[in-house]
């Protein structure tokens, strides 16, 4: 039981060791002067959802967004999608049975392709 508590003590003694030796070699810190942003970040909203499902696309550099609503079981369901501004749009829910859905977002030129799950009561 000793040499168990003893060899846990030396694997973390050398992990811990290992990464503050990657800290003063500069490695961690090789990102600092970088500017990680996040591209296209979609928010759904309110979900769940009633009459409208309110989609904003911030930090945006799409141009001709495709919305494409499918079922659970991925058959395509016709909704309404109405353009608010550049980077907001509203989907119009009201009509369909309550369930889970899933709201698929695409813009070829740009090569984004992200699917989103609400749920319709």
């Amino acid at each position: 039981m000793k040499f168990f508590r003893i060899a846990i003590l030396i694997v973390l003694a050398a992990f811990i060791g290992g990464s503050t030796f990657a800290q003063q070699m500069g490695e961690l810190d090789r990102f600092e002067n970088e500017k990680l942003e996040t591209i296209n970040k979609v928010r759904l909203f309110p979900n769940p959802t009633v009459d409208y499902l309110s989609v904003e696309i911030a930090n945006s550099n799409l141009k001709d967004v495709k919305f494409t609503v499918h079922n659970i079981i991925g058959n395509v369901v016709e909704v309404e999608i109405e353009q608010v501004d550049e980077n907001n749009f509203k989907v119009k829910v009201e009509d369909l049975p309550t369930g889970y859905y899933l709201l698929a977002i695409k813009d070829d030129k740009q090569k984004f392709r992200e699917t989103y799950k609400f749920l319709k009561r």
